[in-house]
């Protein structure tokens, strides 16, 4: 735990996810299966999505809020993982999915402590409110992995 604004916050999780891109780019081009690397491909931009819904938010929130200081919860290796993290060609699409939700997960467990530790209510409900479409995007990563298995 570390103190941090808001805006500190939210920069991480823009390069948190940053870093999924990156890992989604990587793995599809060493997949072989093409359903996969076309899961590989939506997950890329899904990634893309994520960042720049973020940095659509800071942009348009108050900066009084983005100023709020918040004794948070800040894993800075998550990107650091994410760049090491090495997986065989051969990935199925329940393995991608799979990782898809332990990494996202943890991010949405990043905002829940963060949140519980927020000083004003205008803060915790930016961060439900960034949680929640973080749990969203999650659960159309599985609706669309069972779209793909029947292409």
């Amino acid at each position: 735990m570390r103190f941090t604004s808001i805006k500190e916050f939210l920069t991480y999780i823009k390069n948190c996810h940053e870093a999924l891109a990156e890992l989604y780019e990587r793995l599809s081009t060493k997949v072989t299966d093409e359903k996969v690397k076309h899961l590989l491909e939506y997950m890329k931009n899904k990634e893309h999505i994520s960042y720049s819904k973020i940095q659509h938010y800071v942009e348009k929130a108050p900066e009084s809020l983005l100023e709020t200081w918040l004794d948070s919860f800040l894993d800075q290796n998550f990107p650091q993982r994410c760049k090491a993290l090495k997986l065989s060609s051969e990935i199925t699409m329940v393995d991608v999915v799979r990782l898809a939700m332990e990494l996202d997960n943890q991010l949405i467990e990043a905002m829940k402590k963060t949140a519980i530790n927020c000083p004003i209510i205008e803060a915790k409900k930016a961060l439900a409110y960034l949680r929640e479409q973080e749990k969203e995007t999650l659960q159309h990563i599985v609706m669309t992995s069972h779209e793909f298995e029947y292409m």
